[in-house]
């Protein structure tokens, strides 16, 4: 397999790191909004949750993304998304299954793991992978790491990446991460959440890619 990009590639690594932003975004219990960088948890069997946001990518780009997710059965959970550009009308659409591999521990770690497909307006569907591992202290927070693969093509495959660290201050949850894909500089963000209602959730977010902001506002519903 080349390990060399060509020019169309490169072209199209925006929509790449759209791909990434919207749809490896966390469905968990634990993580979600408004971190990328997933978890290794998922819904208890039965519920769900739909998240929306807004995003200001870095090259200027405005998109609204909408990633509904529900658990059907126990350790798997189904989730699918949409993400549309304001002012292209260009949109990215994925659909994923999500798999508690360990019990999540509340002091301790567990693994998880996430496969799916998505498609660019004008390409070919393309699947994704997701490795997720997930260590909690009652103190100290949780730490989330990610190591994946996005396949361009039948001949390229991008290999991707991320940490990230969260800790709850009584009603808020801060978090920072760090996440990248294979021959692009990574992003750096900070966020927090908060419920504004029992099942209602606030969210947004601020980071950097490419000496470019980035900023995010969104919610989830808990269902």
């Amino acid at each position: 397999m080349s390990t060399q990009f060509s020019s169309r590639s490169i072209a199209n690594s925006a929509s790449a790191l759209l791909v990434l932003t919207a749809f490896f975004a966390s469905f968990p219990s634990f993580a979600g909004r408004p971190l990328t960088v997933d978890d290794a948890n998922v819904n208890d069997t039965g519920d769900g949750h739909i998240e929306a946001w807004w995003t200001r990518s870095p090259n200027g780009v405005r998109s609204w993304t909408v990633a509904p997710a529900y658990a059907p059965f126990d350790n798997m959970e189904l989730g699918a998304g949409i993400a549309r550009e304001q002012f292209s009308g260009i949109q990215t659409q994925n659909i994923q299954a999500k798999f508690r591999l360990s019990p999540t521990q509340d002091n301790g770690c567990n693994f998880g793991a996430v496969t799916g497909y998505a498609r660019v307006d004008g390409q070919s569907s393309q699947p994704y992978v997701n490795g997720l591992f997930s260590c909690n202290h009652p103190r100290l927070g949780s730490l989330h790491t990610n190591l994946g693969a996005l396949n361009f093509s039948s001949s390229q495959r991008v290999r991707t990446w991320g940490v990230a660290w969260e800790r709850a201050y009584g009603e808020v949850t801060v978090h920072i991460e760090k996440f990248g894909m294979e021959h692009e500089k990574p992003t750096i963000a900070a966020g927090l959440r908060f419920n504004v209602m029992e099942d209602l959730q606030l969210d947004t977010s601020v980071g950097r890619a490419n000496k470019n902001n980035i900023f995010t506002l969104g919610l989830k519903w808990m269902f």
